[in-house]
């Protein structure tokens, strides 16, 4: 099995900041302090991901638990760093549950993990625009 944790997450997170900001718009790269100001932009946010996996059986295969820790680096549109956001989602599935769904413990630890960046980033609810 493999994953690319960002490909995967990639609209689950544009969908999170849509719920917290009023408008949010993503850039292909990081272009510099100026694309946030051509861009009008308030924030800009840039997530950062690791993963983890287990099972507590050397026999059960796809993992039964999955993690993911997300970092979401929230600078101003001068590039001046306001925030880090972290937080830790879980995700679990027996292997009845995953017979059909290799992915299922990963999903379900991505969604927690956006649930709780969504609730994290909603201090300033539906102010600015952001990139992500």
């Amino acid at each position: 099995m493999s994953y690319q944790p960002y490909r995967d997450i990639e609209t689950g997170f544009y969908k999170m900041l849509s719920n917290v900001f009023v408008a949010v718009t993503r850039l292909k790269s990081q272009t510099g302090d100026d694309a946030a100001q051509r861009n009008k932009l308030d924030y800009v946010i840039t997530p950062q991901l690791t993963t983890e996996s287990s099972s507590p059986s050397l026999l059960t295969w796809p993992p039964t638990q999955f993690t993911v820790n997300m970092t979401a680096t929230i600078a101003d549109a001068s590039g001046k760093r306001v925030a880090d956001t972290k937080v830790r989602g879980e995700g679990k599935a027996e292997f009845n549950e995953f017979k059909k769904d290799v992915s299922l413990s990963a999903k379900r630890a991505s969604e927690d993990a956006l649930l709780k960046m969504q609730k994290a980033c909603s201090i300033r609810p539906n102010s600015g625009n952001s990139r992500s």
